[in-house]
């Protein structure tokens, strides 16, 4: 399969549509003009889009191309970790939700820092999630870019960078109010592809 003109233009829109949510979220009345405004959107956020934005977090390419392989070669019981991520969103909504919120802190890792009165604490926690993080965007950048080689003949490496910077770009300038909405329109892009597949 190569990709047409229709899948370039398509694929150009997942990559400009991001970049001009930034630049409008930049520009626009409501832009960033402090720190805490950046970080977390002014903390005016409606619930819906964050709720998306959260749900397309966890929907990366391992989940959409690894989970069905998954099932697919070891059986179904891969089920069972809906289990556990369940028990999961529930203590977190009922315990850490309600203790967090009321503070206003920007990260969990401002509290590890208040709570045990330790800067190391907040550097351990901190320095964990950087390196689980880095691993997993390298996994989650390389399992698209390397279908979309598959298809398109692009380069891993360059799509890998095409996309980082695109999405460095849109964070740099539109804060978390660029990357929320920005995260509504992937959640569009991904649900329209994969109904396309199941309908096809």
């Amino acid at each position: 399969m190569v990709f047409d003109a229709g899948d370039y233009v398509v694929f150009a829109l997942v990559l400009l549509v991001p970049a001009g949510i930034g630049i409008f979220h930049a520009f626009s009345g409501n832009k960033q003009n402090t720190t805490g405004e950046f970080l977390m959107g002014g903390r005016q956020m409606k619930t819906v889009p964050l709720a998306i934005s959260i749900l397309v977090s966890f929907m990366s390419a391992i989940l959409i191309l690894g989970t069905p392989a998954e099932m697919y070669r070891e059986g179904t019981q891969y089920y069972l970790f809906t289990f556990g991520l369940t028990v999961a969103i529930v203590v977190s909504t009922l315990l850490y939700v309600p203790l967090l919120y009321p503070l206003k802190y920007t990260s969990s890792f401002e509290y590890l820092e208040k709570r045990f009165n330790s800067r190391a604490a907040r550097l351990t926690g901190t320095s964990m999630m950087i390196v689980n993080q880095v691993i997993y965007m390298g996994l989650a950048s390389l399992a698209p870019s390397t279908a979309l080689e598959a298809v398109t003949g692009f380069p891993t490496w360059a799509t890998i960078i095409t996309i980082g910077l695109v999405a460095t770009f849109y964070t740099c300038l539109g804060g978390m109010k660029a990357v929320v909405w920005a995260d509504v329109f992937q959640c569009v892009v991904m649900l329209v592809g994969v109904l396309a597949i199941i309908i096809r």
